[in-house]
């Protein structure tokens, strides 16, 4: 009885969008996700089986964004999943590994994975994060070869650290005010 007291008294947003995070298996999804939404990190990894949800409000140009986030599997095993969890999708992160090559080469998959069951990017609000930054000396992936790659997708690009919280909130907050952008105009 008690939580739903303090849900009621939770200022209300008026405008809730579904965002997905996407990407490889550990490459770092449900500890953005936490980061952002509960303000923690936990070192050890615990796989996601299907998907896993969170709730923040966020101001996004003034206006108060509710994200119902959606952090889906990585797996292979799970792929068949996916298209169910893309469903009303109101935008994307994309998000890889500094440290794993094998996570960037991935990503054009991930980016048709989004088209096919999201539609055209843009206008479909995706943000590409690099995750792990914290991690510089065991970098495997530049920023130039992220950038590159987010250009010629015609997606924005940020750098992130779960871990440390660099630029968590910043990217949820930027993919919120591009999907207010992409919905009203």
């Amino acid at each position: 009885m008690e939580e739903w007291c303090e849900y009621m008294k939770a200022p209300k947003s008026k405008h809730i969008f579904k965002t997905i995070v996407v990407g490889d298996a550990a490459v770092g999804k449900t500890s953005l996700t936490i980061r952002f939404s509960e303000d923690k990190f936990d070192p050890d990894y615990k796989m996601t089986i299907g998907v896993s949800f969170a709730t923040k409000t966020v101001d996004a140009n003034g206006k108060s964004v509710k994200l119902s986030i959606w952090d889906t599997a990585g797996q292979e095993r799970f792929s068949f999943l996916l298209p169910t969890y893309y469903k009303g999708a109101g935008g994307a992160l994309l998000v890889f590994d500094v440290t794993r090559r094998a996570t960037f080469e991935r990503l054009p998959q991930w980016v048709d994975h989004l088209v096919k069951n999201c539609g055209e990017i843009p206008p479909f609000p995706v943000i590409l994060v690099a995750n792990k930054t914290d991690l510089e000396e065991a970098r495997d992936v530049s920023t130039e070869e992220a950038k590159a790659f987010s250009e010629e997708n015609g997606i924005q690009y940020f750098e992130a650290s779960a871990k440390t919280g660099a630029k968590v909130k910043d990217v949820f907050e930027e993919l919120a005010k591009l999907m207010l952008e992409t919905i009203y105009g």
